[in-house]
C-alpha cells in the first residue's frame, strides 16, 4: 500500500451496501406519528462504486453528525426530493440510522405508500471522500474489525452528506421498510372500495414508472447520446434531461462562435506575419485535426492516466492519427493546422523555431499540454488548508470586504408598525485582496535538440508543485501572524493545557462557552483538530481510538471523544500548539480567493527573445488569503 495519503475533493460517493432497514413498530391508540426509518446503511465491508471501483471507507476517519437530510435517490437540489431527516447516526464497524419522514411532497406521500403496502425499498449513504490510500493486489488492512485484501481504495478520511431511500441499489440483499404513522389493517377496504395492492402490483408498478422514465429522458436526449447515458444511469426525470439538453446546445454553440473568432484571428494574423523560412504551404488539413487533438495525442502519448476524462471524444478519435511523440512531430502537425510543412528538424532549433512560431498554434500546443499535466504536480502537495477555510471566487485584484459571520445581537421580533431595525456592522467585516505569484522557465536550445516530449509535462508538474507549495506557505504564515492578537484570554479562544483528553476537555469547553460582542452563544459545533506532523499521531489516537491510558489507571480508559473530531495535521506547522477548529461552513478559520474562482494555476508559452533561443513557459496563480475569524477555533499554546 502506498505509503502516501492523497487528498481529494470529489464528488460525493453513493455507496449501495449490503444492508437491511428494520421495520419500526406502531403502537395503537397513540396520536399519529410521522413515518420513521431505522436503517443498518453500511456494514463496514467492501463496495463496488461508480468512478472509484473496489471501496472500503474506514470508519474511524468518517466525520458527521447526527442530523442529515434523507434523501430519495441521492437527489438533494429539490426540496421535493428531501424525504426527512435522520435523528441519530451510530457509527463503530457499521453504520446506523434512525430518523423520521418529515416533508408533504407527492413523492413522500407515494414512498409511504409503497412502503406500507409492501413495497421493499433500499438504503444507501452519499459520502465525500477527504483523503485515500490504494491498496494493492496482495496487500490487506485492517478496517471496521474486518481484514479487506487488495486490490481497492481504502477511504482514509470522509463526511457523511446523506442518506437516500432508493428504489433499486448495488445489492439484492439491501432492503428497507418504513414505519407508516399507523398499521393498516390487513384485507381492509380502502376509501375507493378497491383491495390495497400486493407486494407484487407495488413492484410491478415501480418497474413501470422506471421504464417510463427511461423512455422520458431517452426521447428528450435522442440526440445526445452522451447526456442519455448519463441521465438513465442517475435517475433524472424528463425535465432535468431536457435541461442537460438545452445546456450543452447552448455550449456547443459557444464553442463554434469561440472558434470562428480563432479563425478570423488565425486568418488576419496569417496575413499581417511575414514569410519565414524552410515554411512551403501545402493543402490544409485543418478539418482532420486541430489544436485540442495534438494535445490529445502528446497526451497519450506522454502517460497521461485517465485521458479520456481530460478530453472530448471527437479530439481523442482523431488523435489516433496523429503523430505526436516528439517537439519536431508537433511542430508539423501544428504546422499543418494552417496548410504549412517544414524541412527544419530538432537539429536545427533556430529553423525550428522560425518554422514552429509562423503560427500561434505551436504555443497553444505547449500550454495545453502544460495546463493538462500542472494538476499533478500540484496534487502532490498538502491540501489541508482546504478544511478550515472559505473559497471565495474574485472578479479582480479590489480589496475585497465581506461581512464578517458572527455579528453581534440576535434578530428582533417584529414591532406591531412593521418596522424591521438594521443591525450593526461596525468592527464586523473582513477583507481579502488577490495577488498574481509567477515563475518563468525556458524550454532551451539544447531541451529542443534533444527533441523530448516528456520535457513538457516534467515542467507543468514542476510549476504544480512550485504553485501549490507556494499558497501552503502563504496560507500558514497568514494564520500563524493572525494567531497573536486574535487568540487571547479576553476572547475566551486560548487554553494552554497540551494535546490530551484534559486539552481536548478545556478546548471544548472553551469553543462550546464563545459568544458574540452581545453575550450571545455562539452556536457551533467544533469538528477538527489540527496540529502539527508531530503531534499527528497523538491527535488520531484521541480521535480514532475507542479507548485511551488515562493518566492513573492501569488499563485503558474508555474514550469520549472518539470519532467526534477529525484529526488534520500539516508540515508548515511545528511544535506541541493545537486548534479545535468548527466547520468552516459555518464560521470559516481563513478565507482563500481565487481570480474567476480557477483555483489551478495557469501555463502560458511563448517564443524566446533572440538572445535566449527556446521556448519561454510561464506559470500564473492568482490567489488571496486571509484570516477569517477568531471565533472559528481555540488555540492551545502549552508545551506538551
Amino acid at each position: 500500500m502506498s505509503d502516501k495519503t492523497k487528498q481529494i475533493d470529489e464528488k460525493v460517493i453513493q455507496l449501495t451496501g449490503p444492508c437491511s432497514i428494520v421495520q419500526a413498530k406502531a403502537v395503537d391508540g397513540e396520536p399519529e406519528k410521522l413515518p420513521a426509518v431505522q436503517m443498518d446503511v453500511y456494514n463496514g465491508g467492501k463496495m463496488t462504486v461508480k468512478y472509484w471501483g473496489p471501496v472500503v471507507i474506514d470508519l474511524r476517519g468518517l466525520n458527521y453528525i447526527d442530523q442529515v437530510p434523507i434523501a430519495y435517490a441521492h437527489e438533494t437540489n429539490s426540496i421535493d426530493s428531501i424525504l426527512g431527516q435522520t435523528s441519530k447516526i451510530a457509527v463503530g464497524d457499521t453504520i446506523t440510522a434512525t430518523g423520521a419522514l418529515t416533508g408533504d411532497s407527492d413523492l413522500l406521500k407515494s414512498v409511504v405508500v409503497h412502503a406500507k403496502n409492501g413495497f421493499n425499498f433500499q438504503s444507501s449513504i452519499g459520502a465525500q471522500p477527504l483523503t485515500y490510500k490504494s491498496v494493492a493486489e496482495g496487500e490487506s488492512v485492517e478496517a471496521n474489525g474486518q481484514t479487506h485484501e487488495g486490490p481497492f481504495t481504502l477511504m482514509v478520511t470522509s463526511k457523511l452528506k446523506e442518506v437516500s431511500i432508493v428504489p433499486l441499489g448495488a445489492d439484492d440483499s439491501t432492503s428497507a421498510a418504513i414505519a407508516a404513522a399507523h398499521k393498516p389493517e390487513e384485507g381492509k377496504m380502502s376509501d375507493t372500495n378497491k383491495v390495497e395492492q400486493t407486494a407484487e402490483q407495488i413492484k410491478a408498478e415501480a418497474i413501470k414508472t422506471v421504464k417510463d422514465r427511461i423512455a422520458a429522458v431517452s426521447a428528450e436526449a435522442k440526440d445526445y447520446p452522451d447526456i442519455m447515458a448519463k441521465a438513465i444511469a442517475n435517475d433524472w426525470d424528463a425535465p432535468a434531461t431536457k435541461l442537460a439538453v438545452l445546456e450543452a446546445k447552448n455550449a456547443t454553440l459557444e464553442a463554434e462562435k469561440v472558434e470562428a473568432k480563432k479563425a478570423a484571428d488565425l486568418k488576419k494574423l496569417e496575413a499581417e506575419r511575414p514569410n519565414t523560412p524552410h515554411v512551403r504551404n501545402v493543402k490544409s488539413i485543418e478539418g482532420a485535426m486541430t489544436v485540442e487533438s495534438i494535445t490529445a495525442a502528446a497526451c497519450r502519448n506522454l502517460g497521461m492516466k485517465d485521458v479520456s476524462a481530460q478530453f472530448k471524444d471527437d479530439d481523442l478519435n482523431k488523435s489516433d492519427d496523429i503523430r505526436a511523440r516528439s517537439f519536431t512531430e508537433i511542430v508539423q502537425a501544428t504546422l499543418a493546422l494552417s496548410g504549412k510543412t517544414t524541412d527544419a528538424t530538432h537539429r536545427d532549433p533556430a529553423s525550428m523555431l522560425k518554422a514552429a512560431f509562423s503560427t500561434r498554434d505551436i504555443a497553444n500546443v505547449v500550454s495545453n499540454i502544460g495546463n493538462k499535466f500542472i494538476s499533478e504536480g500540484f496534487g502532490a502537495g498538502e491540501e489541508t488548508w482546504k478544511l478550515i477555510s472559505e473559497i471565495i471566487p474574485m472578479n479582480d485584484f479590489k480589496v475585497n470586504t465581506g461581512v464578517d459571520y458572527v455579528m453581534g445581537g440576535l434578530l428582533d421580533e417584529l414591532a406591531p408598525d412593521g418596522e424591521i431595525q438594521h443591525a450593526e456592522l461596525s468592527d464586523t467585516t473582513r477583507t481579502i485582496q488577490l495577488k498574481t505569484y509567477a515563475k518563468m522557465l525556458a524550454i532551451t536550445r539544447q531541451d529542443i535538440i534533444n527533441d523530448d516530449l516528456g520535457l513538457f509535462a516534467a515542467v507543468a508538474k514542476r510549476f504544480g508543485f512550485m504553485s501549490i507549495r507556494t499558497l501552503n506557505t502563504k496560507f500558514w504564515a497568514a494564520l500563524q501572524a493572525a494567531i497573536a492578537g486574535n487568540f487571547t484570554a479576553p476572547n475566551g479562544n486560548l487554553i494552554t493545557t497540551a494535546l490530551g483528553l484534559a486539552g481536548l476537555t478545556d478546548a471544548e469547553t472553551a469553543f462550546g462557552a464563545l459568544t458574540d460582542v452581545d453575550g450571545n452563544p455562539i452556536g457551533m459545533d467544533a469538528s477538527m483538530v489540527l496540529t502539527s506532523k508531530g503531534l499527528g499521531v497523538t491527535a488520531r489516537t484521541l480521535c480514532y481510538s475507542p479507548k485511551v491510558q488515562g493518566s492513573t489507571a492501569k488499563e485503558p480508559d474508555g474514550n469520549p471523544f472518539a470519532n467526534r473530531y477529525l484529526p488534520i495535521d500539516t508540515s508548515y506547522r511545528t511544535g506541541d500548539p493545537w486548534f479545535l477548529v468548527g466547520n468552516p461552513v459555518g464560521i470559516p478559520l481563513m478565507s482563500v480567493g481565487f481570480l474567476n474562482g480557477n483555483q489551478s494555476p495557469v501555463i502560458e508559452s511563448a517564443d524566446a527573445d533572440f538572445n535566449a533561443l527556446g521556448i519561454q513557459t510561464r506559470c500564473v496563480y492568482d490567489f488571496g488569503v486571509a484570516f477569517a475569524n477568531k471565533d472559528a477555533a481555540v488555540y492551545s499554546s502549552a508545551d506538551a
